[in-house]
């Protein structure tokens, strides 16, 4: 399975905090706010996430490095510190957020905030690659569960055909809804400046992408410099392998700055808010038209659905596909409740993300 990494455009100002109303991370401060002890805290945003620890730009240019005790805390983050300048005293609410399930055993029913207040997801593909629609599909509800845009970049335009780019562009288009696609290459740099509108005024950009894509060129050619270590792929798969070992932020030649994380084994959801529908806006527009509203798309008559799969205008895989996400949305929500009826049983109190909600 290919590996997913993702990487952060921050900018080095403040960003007040505006809630995401449909988002589903905290929608609080992780910790009481103190009102008037706040006001003399260190403020600052996190720029560094790793073992336990995260290292915080302050406001002021200074740079701390904090433990995270009894806070949830992500990369992006705006916080304020303790006084003594030990610990992540409480989060701001988060205006975006990437979030996934945790991928590791023992902690499935588990989130995990991968990157937070981010205004656009570049969805990064190879042009050298066959096209994989049902991975830009996960990758797009992921981001439109984020509460960001996504936004479709396809690399190595360089190295392949104009009709084979057009091919694959054409293919990964049909299950794009309609969001924006740009071919480009890193190398050479043939069409970079049509991101340039996305990372201008002071925007908060993640980029995800499996291993192999062209991210880490991707992200140089941003940069300015080799910021980022390219590791080879493999002739036989045009896998790679990802060369970041914490997450860290460097500076981009516009003041902002660009943070890349280790990568992520799988594109695994969390609970979706409304990215399934937004990335299966065509099934879900066809649904409207149905008989009956409780309808399965299965053998039930006058199914809207159903006829557009026989008339050759809706995909058979597509609706495969949403059902496989929807299915896997419902094993989510199984293990949540599990997990909360275990906690109940030994009289412990509940994760704070399922206490939120209830």
């Amino acid at each position: 399975m290919n590996r997913l990494t993702v990487t952060l455009f921050v900018t080095v100002c403040r960003v007040a905090p505006v809630p995401f109303q449909e988002m589903t991370s905290t929608d609080a401060p992780s910790t009481p706010n103190n009102g008037a002890e706040n006001d003399v805290m260190p403020q600052g945003r996190v720029v560094r996430l790793d073992r336990g620890g995260s290292t915080v730009l302050l406001t002021n240019g200074d740079a701390v490095r904090v433990r995270n005790i009894g806070v949830e805390v992500a990369v992006g983050d705006e916080v304020n510190v303790s006084a003594d300048l030990e610990r992540v005293h409480s989060v701001s609410p988060r205006r975006s957020a990437l979030v996934r399930r945790a991928s590791f055993e023992g902690a499935r029913a588990q989130r995990q905030v991968v990157a937070s207040n981010i205004d656009t997801v570049f969805l990064v593909h190879s042009l050298t690659s066959p096209p994989n629609e049902r991975r830009l599909e996960r990758e797009l509800v992921l981001a439109f569960d984020s509460g960001a845009d996504p936004v479709i970049v396809l690399t190595k335009v360089d190295c392949v055909e104009g009709d084979a780019a057009q091919s694959v562009c054409d293919v990964l288009s049909a299950v794009s809804m309609g969001v924006s696609i740009h071919m480009l290459s890193g190398i050479t740099r043939e069409g970079m400046e049509q991101l340039t509108e996305y990372i201008s005024n002071g925007s908060t950009i993640a980029v995800l992408g499996a291993s192999g894509v062209g991210k880490s060129t991707l992200v140089n050619a941003l940069v300015g410099h080799e910021a980022q270590e390219v590791g080879e792929v493999r002739e036989s798969d045009q896998r790679g392998r990802h060369t970041t070992v914490a997450a860290q932020l460097v500076q981009l030649p516009s003041g902002g700055w660009l943070l890349d994380t280790p990568g992520l084994r799988a594109v695994n959801l969390w609970t979706s808010g409304h990215g399934i529908e937004r990335a299966f806006k065509d099934v879900f527009d066809l649904s409207e038209s149905c008989k009956f509203r409780d309808c399965k798309h299965s053998d039930e008559p006058e199914c809207a659905v159903q006829a557009a799969i026989s008339k050759g205008t809706l995909a058979p895989i597509r609706l495969e596909s949403m059902r496989r996400l929807v299915a896997e949305e419902a094993s989510i929500e199984e293990e949540q409740r599990e997990r909360e009826k275990s906690f109940d049983r030994r009289g412990a109190r509940r994760p704070a993300e399922n206490r939120r909600r209830s």
